[in-house]
């Protein structure tokens, strides 16, 4: 078991990385990134997942406080919906039962790079699913995959992509480049 310490170091990359960000953009050391493609960033997005060390699921509570905590999402479909275990009467569950807004973020040191899901997400009970996505060794943590495992399918309806290695940083608004899902792409 990980001590509260080494959790906690986990996120020193990650809060330089924002750091480092914001400190590039506020003193205008940074370029302006050029704007990507929708299929450009939904590429390079996928690549900077691959490589993601860090993966956190952001749910909100009753009281409409976010909750962040470290899960190992299956990769994106090909259609961007996102794939978690976990236990059945788990927070999230809960969580997600009632405000079924939610957030994946995934981030890669080596590249400085980061893509935050935005979607909806429902718990799955379905066994072929739960089968599909589901890891040998967590058998322990759920030694009754049909009592105590259930699915979260996130429904992507926005993406958002950050990569200093890319030059992709937020624009003169403070808003990264991003791809929405809701609307229709245009062809």
């Amino acid at each position: 078991m990980e001590t509260l310490f080494r959790k906690k170091q986990r996120w020193i990359p990650i809060i330089l990385s924002v750091a480092l960000f914001s400190f590039l953009v506020n003193e205008g050391n940074a370029q302006t990134s050029k704007q990507w493609s929708r299929d450009s960033l939904i590429i390079l997005a996928r690549n900077i997942i691959k490589a993601a060390t860090c993966n956190v699921f952001i749910s909100v509570d009753e009281n409409g406080k976010p909750h962040a905590r470290e899960m190992t999402p299956f990769p994106p479909e090909e259609d961007w919906k996102i794939w978690l275990g976990t236990s059945q009467g788990s927070r999230k569950t809960k969580q997600i039962q009632y405000n079924p807004n939610v957030i994946v973020f995934y981030y890669d040191p080596q590249s400085w790079s980061s893509v935050s899901v935005a979607g909806k997400a429902r718990l799955v009970n379905d066994p072929d699913k739960k089968s599909k996505y589901w890891i040998e060794g967590w058998q322990r943590y759920y030694p009754d995959r049909d009592k105590n495992y259930i699915l979260i399918e996130v429904t992507p309806e926005n993406i958002e992509v950050l990569s200093l290695k890319n030059n992709i940083l937020w624009n003169s608004q403070g808003a990264p480049q991003s791809v929405d899902f809701l609307s229709k792409p245009n062809k």
